[in-house]
C-alpha cells in the first residue's frame, strides 16, 4: 500500500494516466492544505489531501477506493472493506476488515468534510495552482464541476476504475 502514497511534486510529473492534473494549495480555516486532483479517460476522479486522506472515484462518480490512516479502503459488492499491512521482521500479513455501519458513518462523514472544504475553497476562490498537465487546461474548473454535479456518495461494486 505505501507505494501508492507520493509526494505532491511526483503526482503532478508522474501520474501521467491522470489528464488533466492539477496541483492546488486550498486555503481553509486549518491554513493551507495542499490537494492534488486528476481525471482518469472517462472522467474517474482521484483526489489526494495531503497524502491522507486519498478518494478514488469510478466514472460512474461512485467511490472505489480509499487510503485512510495507513490502510487501503476498497469497495467490494456495495460495502467497503479496510485493508491493513502488518509487517514484521520475517513476513508481511495483510489483515482483512468490513467496515461496520458505524465505521461507513464516520468514513462517510469525513470524507464529504474534504469534499465540502475542497469545493467551498474552489468556489469562494482560496487556492492557488502550484502546477498543472496539460499547463493551459482547466482541471480547477473540472473538478469544481464534478463537485457540483455530485448527488450524494455512493460505493461501487469493485475498487476497479471502470
Amino acid at each position: 500500500m505505501a507505494r501508492e502514497i507520493h509526494e505532491r511534486e511526483d503526482l503532478l510529473r508522474d501520474a501521467k494516466s491522470l489528464v488533466p492534473r492539477v496541483q492546488l494549495e486550498i486555503e481553509t480555516a486549518e491554513g493551507k492544505e495542499p490537494v492534488f486532483a486528476g481525471f482518469r479517460g472517462q472522467g474517474s476522479l482521484s483526489l489526494y489531501f495531503d497524502s491522507d486522506p486519498v478518494y478514488q472515484f469510478n466514472s460512474s462518480r461512485q467511490l472505489r477506493r480509499a487510503y485512510v490512516d495507513d490502510q487501503l479502503i476498497k469497495a467490494e459488492a456495495g460495502r467497503l472493506i479496510a485493508l491493513r499491512r502488518q509487517q514484521s521482521q520475517t513476513s508481511s500479513e495483510l489483515f482483512r476488515h468490513e467496515l461496520s455501519s458505524t465505521e461507513e458513518l464516520l468514513f462517510f462523514q469525513s470524507l464529504g468534510a474534504h469534499l465540502r472544504k475542497l469545493a467551498e475553497a474552489l468556489q469562494a476562490k482560496r487556492f492557488a495552482i502550484v502546477g498543472q498537465v496539460p499547463v493551459d487546461g482547466n482541471a480547477v474548473g473540472q473538478v469544481q464541476n464534478w463537485l457540483e454535479e455530485l448527488p450524494e456518495v455512493t460505493i461501487a461494486d469493485t475498487p476497479s476504475v471502470g
